[in-house]
């Protein structure tokens, strides 16, 4: 057993980081954390400063506040930080819509002539209309950055069902169509910790714990219901888990679980093992 960091993501998991001191959005099937880049951008102001005391003077009143020439214009905030407030408006979703490729959606201007970036969601990261020293950014935009990549988003997910056989428990999970057996067990982790015992089956056959649910001959069969007017949650596949019996014993979920979400196991303070159903003993330390 391989315990990984999780690689795909759902569009439900993405929506959940909506918030400007947790921010992600998912850009052309890549799932990306701008939480450091928003605090960045409403860090920085580029606006230069009028006094607002009635005597323009070398003192400044108690009561004197600065003002830039965006609050004067109506914006609540710094026109440098218009993107980021577009960005952030639409935290937790797709911005696929707005890019073409790698590159920002673009359209011929029809006063200028010139190709101009198609900001229809908000400003971008080109500003001017014709040609500037600001027409595009030296540094790398974020949309390009590979520091805030977090992992890729599926393109289908789909509703899996995972019965416990001892116990008779069962919990139905909403996985991605491309995560391996071996990624699922880790979004099942939680809900059983001593799972390294138990053995995955469908159907009676053995699953290859490296491929895919359908890889495995476990079929996605939501388009065939709705195309006979069924619901699509009529019937969910169910993987049946069985017990080994391999003498093994749950470590304390105190010492072993880690809640971090790059983590699987807490071993910061103390190194601590565990044994797989193949009696190979794995060793996993926690990456904080």
């Amino acid at each position: 057993m391989i315990y990984t960091k999780q690689e795909w993501y759902t569009p439900a998991e993405v929506a959940l980081h909506n918030k400007a001191t947790d921010c992600w959005v998912s850009v052309n099937g890549v799932v990306r954390n701008l939480t450091s880049w928003l605090k960045e951008q409403f860090r920085i102001c580029n606006c230069i400063k009028t006094c607002s005391c009635p005597a323009k003077s070398w003192f400044c009143e108690d009561t004197c506040v600065e003002h830039c020439n965006c609050f004067k214009r109506g914006f609540s905030y710094c026109d440098g930080k218009r993107l980021a407030m577009a960005v952030l408006a639409y935290a937790g979703k797709d911005l696929s819509h707005w890019f073409n490729g790698n590159n920002w959606a673009h359209f011929t201007h029809p006063l200028v002539g010139s190709i101009t970036p198609y900001h229809r969601h908000g400003p971008g990261n080109e500003q001017p209309v014709v040609p500037s020293t600001r027409w595009r950014p030296i540094t790398n935009p974020w949309w390009l950055d590979e520091n805030n990549v977090v992992g890729k988003v599926t393109e289908r997910t789909r509703p899996i069902r995972i019965t416990n056989s001892l116990t008779g428990s069962s919990v139905t999970l909403e996985v991605c169509s491309e995560e391996t057996i071996y990624q699922i067990m880790m979004r099942y982790l939680p809900h059983n910790y001593h799972m390294l015992s138990y053995t995955w089956r469908y159907l009676g056959r053995g699953l290859d714990y490296n491929k895919t649910l359908a890889e495995n001959g476990i079929p996605d069969e939501r388009d065939l219901f709705s195309e006979v007017s069924l619901p699509e949650n009529i019937h969910i596949p169910d993987i049946l888990l069985f017990y080994n019996d391999d003498l093994t014993e749950d470590a304390p979920r105190s010492v072993c679980f880690c809640r971090h979400i790059g983590c699987v196991f807490n071993e910061c303070q103390e190194k601590h093992e565990v044994f797989s159903p193949n009696m190979q003993v794995i060793k996993k330390q926690c990456g904080r």
